[in-house]
């Protein structure tokens, strides 16, 4: 889109240079006779050289908008779709074609200090992200508006990267929005952020203040969640994190997985992650050309009123082949603990990266229910998924 951009302004310019060279175009059967002393043209000939200036300037400015347009905005998305087949133990096998979502981002550098965000998912119809950041130096920065929290190393991260088509891991996914008492905000919140990087990138902090579970509306209980995080990077491809969180939620809906909070209550809503992740080397956004081991692995706990749950996951994607990689990752959640509420997925997969961040994926997963989570979301099922993933 930059050169784009700066295309149609050079074609402009190059029109203004060309009109301005040829000064006064003459009227047919007039006289072209211009007065040089007086800059201006004989009035048979209907024009004067402070037309032709103005003209010129205006193209200049409109050239200096194009490219400062095309220089500070950029706009990217990607749209992922697939297949599911759903084959449980005991029950009606279903399958269909399946949207998974639809993105559009606008990033803008104000000036090398402000920048902003906008991020609006189409499936959902959503506006998801949308902030502004003050950058006055890489060891502090200040966001302000909706994001992504940064609870656990997972979450932040965009789908387009993840190796699981879906089900995330379980323990993310509950514990920032999938639990029906928060109503799946899609592990985002509004409010504000202060991060930064210190030691030569070694150290990354995170400190949030936010309404607390609930997105593109006002905060329902007045009480405000603190989210701090910190992230040490002893050598750049290795990473360790803790996260934590303390705070309240308003149930917006009863939750057959936790019976000690009601409709409407406010209730403890606190969680906390720690994990490590491993690549045996620096990639950048070209995941086609540039790609390598990577392992991650964390564990999340959390309670929210009277119920506790925790969870573990292991993931990894390893290149095989040019663009082609296996993917697997082993997930366990404990919905409740005082219940014993248990799923164990297992996944396997492969993916094959077409361009960039465009991808194929096929993934075979099979979910491992206890007893008393099996009253709750039916027998151990077998899902075959594939999905496309188109990315620019």
């Amino acid at each position: 889109m930059k050169k784009t951009f700066t295309l149609i302004a050079a074609l402009i310019a190059s029109a203004a240079m060309v009109k301005a060279e040829t000064g006064c175009p003459p009227k047919t059967n007039t006289t072209t006779e211009c007065n040089t002393t007086t800059t201006e043209c004989n009035s048979t000939t209907g024009c004067n050289a402070s037309a032709v200036t103005n003209t010129t300037l205006e193209i200049k400015d409109l050239s200096y908008w194009a490219k400062a347009v095309a220089e500070r905005v950029k706009v990217t998305g990607y749209a992922q779709a697939g297949y599911t087949a759903t084959m449980p133990e005991g029950g009606k096998n279903t399958n269909t074609f399946d949207m998974k979502r639809v993105v559009l981002m606008v990033a803008a550098n104000i000036t090398p200090q402000f920048y902003a965000f906008f991020m609006h998912e189409f499936k959902t119809k959503d506006m998801q992200e949308y902030y502004l950041e003050y950058r006055p130096a890489k060891e502090f920065k200040m966001r302000f508006g909706q994001s992504k929290i940064e609870l656990s190393m997972e979450n932040p991260m965009s789908p387009t990267v993840l190796e699981s088509i879906g089900p995330m891991a379980q323990s993310v996914s509950w514990l920032c929005g999938a639990d029906p008492l928060m109503g799946n905000p899609s592990g985002r919140d509004m409010g504000l952020m202060i991060y930064g990087d210190l030691f030569n990138d070694q150290l990354r902090y995170v400190l949030e203040l936010v309404n607390g579970g609930h997105i593109n509306s006002s905060d329902l209980d007045n009480k405000k969640n603190l989210i701090a995080k910190l992230e040490y990077r002893p050598v750049p491809n290795f990473r360790l994190s803790a996260s934590g969180q303390l705070g309240y939620g308003t149930a917006v809906a009863t939750s057959l997985y936790n019976n000690t909070v009601a409709l409407g209550e406010t209730y403890k809503q606190n969680r906390y992650a720690v994990g490590a992740e491993w690549k045996s080397k620096l990639t950048g956004n070209d995941y086609h050309n540039h790609r390598c081991i990577m392992v991650r692995a964390e564990m999340l706990g959390g309670k929210d009123g009277g119920c506790k749950s925790s969870g573990a996951y292991i993931s990894t994607a390893i290149p095989v082949y040019k663009g082609l990689d296996i993917v697997a990752m082993a997930d366990y959640m404990n919905y409740n603990t005082d219940l014993d509420l248990t799923k164990t997925n297992l996944m396997a997969g492969i993916q094959y990266w077409i361009f960039k961040k465009c991808r194929l994926q096929a993934q075979y997963t099979y979910s491992l229910r206890n007893d008393a989570m099996k009253a709750l979301q039916g027998d151990n099922t077998s899902m075959i998924q594939t999905q496309i993933q188109v990315a620019f």
